[in-house]
């Protein structure tokens, strides 16, 4: 039969019971822990709306990036090929439109015209 002593006891969660009583670490850094868990709930319990915004700032960020990247890489592609066509080119009858048209061809996936 359990004592009134064993009734009294809660249970220790798992990962206390492995740490700190199966392989002996130091209990002042369980009472560390806990001390900074409580903090960082309170902590967290107080600026739940700021909290949520910049997690909806940051996801937009996270979200937009790529394609922010990609069009700053497709845009430099069309730059650089604009000028090779200019400077490589010997025929001066294209205008800008055409240069402008056949390196966004080239840069999303075509081939450059042979002179």
């Amino acid at each position: 039969m359990k004592s009134n002593s064993d009734k009294n006891q809660t249970k220790l969660p798992w990962w206390v019971e492995l740490l700190f009583v199966q392989l002996g670490l130091p209990d002042r850094w369980l009472s560390k822990y806990l001390k900074k868990r409580k903090d960082a709930l309170t902590f967290i319990d107080a600026n739940k709306k700021y909290i949520a915004y910049c997690a909806l700032i940051i996801s937009g960020v996270l979200y937009i990036y790529p394609i922010v990247r990609y069009t700053s890489s497709s845009a430099s592609c069309i730059d650089k090929t604009t000028k090779y066509l200019k400077s490589s080119n010997t025929n001066k009858g294209q205008n800008e439109i055409d240069y402008n048209s056949i390196a966004v061809g080239y840069c999303h996936g075509g081939s450059l015209p042979n002179n």
